[in-house]
């Protein structure tokens, strides 16, 4: 059976006294790990949760959330992950419209948001805390350690669904991604193929445990067999990722290509050692020439690959860069992945042409959870789409062009904010840029940049605007660069072009 709980029950068997996971000074072998899964496992059939509830997890990387997500596989439950990030309000729905029955989080968040009107209702009934919270909160650990560390034995199959992850959205209510056992575990199998991971490898999860690409590479490392440390500072600092990667050796690990400008940086000034890193992954936003290449000379023995993919759909595509090699590209299709480009007439598209890129694979979501109708607009028989425009050239190199909603439409003509942010940040003063669409009454839009500096440079508005006007035809060039000291970023690393957005509408430009 491809199932998570099976393949971590396999891994306890064949690596039982080995370093499973690592959290700060904490470390839990594949046996101890097991026997944890178990214990929580049991706690929630004991707690009143069947095969098929929903449990929402409210909390920082921890231990506690890797065995929660691997309990809720063991026993059929499906894991609710909840963004750390969201306001009280935001969390309220995400519990009600994922129907889940128990909340299990960290105490002071709990405290945060209790006080802030957050209250049990609904479906959920019953919330366990890690770490002190509100008065009366069962503490989740010393409900767990009461449990029997034996198998519960119930039977979980590979279609069985496993986690419901809620996509951040860009207007609206965010929608739930149902992902089934087999899903999560191709997506671990099909990235180790594709990037020659193994079980003497040790990986360090950088982002928080609620997005995807942490999932995956935690899924990745515990169906292997190899090691993988949880970054566990409670703010996100590129200091602390470096001292991390030192700290434990870690020879993989996935970045975002914000935390990548960092790692650079760290190479360059001699603060991590060069032939450690042995996979280096990118995703969620284009690799840039520059950087590409700084990383490539500061981590030779390393593979450097970009992968696509999306909450929905898993890893969809890979390419692994190297110095003169294809750039801007999202790659080809991994392993088993059938990707299409469809036109607005349902017909797929000639090469160069754009259109909305689509994946049939082992993959992909099985629904967008109580909602029938996006998952129909959603799916074209086999084939799922989140609507990423792209094209595909002569070589068959899947390009990006840019998420449909974000594409800005001036005087008529589709500018796709990517390829401009991509031009800035060619500039060697900009560390990241952000291009967003805002009302203007003669041509609908206007393209407006907000740019923020690397350390220690200063950055020249008008050579920036010089750069567009040599790379960029007319209407896809800026008509107005603002220079911020700091771009907003989300809890993934990316920059957040909506809040950008709505900044420079509230007139802080």
């Amino acid at each position: 059976m491809l199932t998570m709980g099976e393949a971590l029950a396999t891994n306890a068997l064949r690596y039982r006294d080995k370093t499973a996971l690592v959290f700060d000074e904490d470390r839990l072998t594949y046996g101890q790990l097991n026997d944890r899964v178990n214990q929580a496992a049991n706690l929630l059939l004991a707690l009143g949760i069947s095969k098929g509830d929903h449990v929402a997890i409210l909390l920082p990387n921890s231990l506690e959330y890797a065995e929660l997500y691997f309990a809720c596989a063991r026993m059929g439950a499906v894991a609710v992950p909840i963004n750390l990030r969201l306001a009280p309000q935001e969390m309220a729905y995400v519990l009600g419209h994922s129907d889940s029955r128990l909340l299990v989080g960290y105490g002071p968040l709990l405290q945060a948001a209790f006080a802030a009107g957050l209250k049990p209702s609904g479906a959920l009934q019953k919330v366990l805390t890690v770490e002190p919270g509100p008065e009366g909160i069962p503490l989740y650990a010393a409900l767990r350690d009461q449990q029997p560390k034996t198998d519960p034995h119930i039977e979980v199959g590979e279609e069985d669904p496993w986690v419901l992850v809620y996509t951040s959205g860009t207007t609206g209510k965010p929608k739930g991604a149902m992902r089934s056992q087999r899903s999560n575990l191709m997506i671990a199998l099909l990235l180790a193929t594709d990037l020659g991971i193994t079980p003497e490898d040790t990986g360090l999860a950088i982002l928080p445990m609620f997005h995807v690409n942490s999932l995956w590479l935690v899924s990745l490392s515990l169906a292997l067999g190899a090691t993988i440390a949880l970054y566990h500072h409670k703010v996100f600092h590129p200091v602390h990722v470096v001292e991390e990667i030192n700290r434990h050796r870690a020879t993989y690990s996935m970045f975002v290509p914000t935390l990548l400008t960092f790692l650079a940086d760290a190479s360059e000034k001699g603060l991590v050692d060069p032939e450690q890193l042995r996979v280096i992954i990118t995703s969620s936003a284009p690799l840039q020439t520059t950087l590409r290449d700084r990383i490539l000379n500061g981590f030779p023995r390393a593979v450097l690959a970009d992968i696509y993919g999306a909450t929905e759909l898993g890893a969809v595509t890979a390419i692994k860069h190297r110095a003169g090699g294809v750039i801007g590209s999202i790659g080809m299709p991994s392993l088993a992945q059938d990707v299409r480009i469809f036109g607005e007439d349902g017909n797929e598209v000639l090469q160069g042409e754009v259109g909305e890129l689509h994946c049939a694979g082992p993959t992909l979501m099985t629904a967008y959870y109580k909602d029938p109708e996006a998952t129909a607009h959603a799916f074209r028989g086999p084939y799922l789409g989140v609507g990423d425009l792209a094209y595909r050239d002569q070589d068959g190199y899947l390009f990006l062009v840019d998420r449909k909603t974000d594409m800005i439409i001036t005087s008529g003509e589709n500018v796709y904010p990517t390829e401009v942010e991509g031009v800035l940040t060619r500039h060697p003063a900009v560390a990241m840029a952000a291009v967003v669409g805002l009302h203007d009454a003669r041509r609908g839009e206007e393209v407006v940049a907000v740019v923020s500096p690397r350390e220690g440079q200063e950055v020249d508005a008008a050579a920036l605007q010089e750069l567009c006007n040599e790379s960029l035809a007319d209407y896809k060039r800026p008509r107005r660069i603002f220079i911020w000291p700091e771009l907003p970023i989300g809890a993934t690393g990316k920059v957040l072009r909506r809040e950008v957005r709505e900044r420079l509408a509230a007139g802080e430009g």
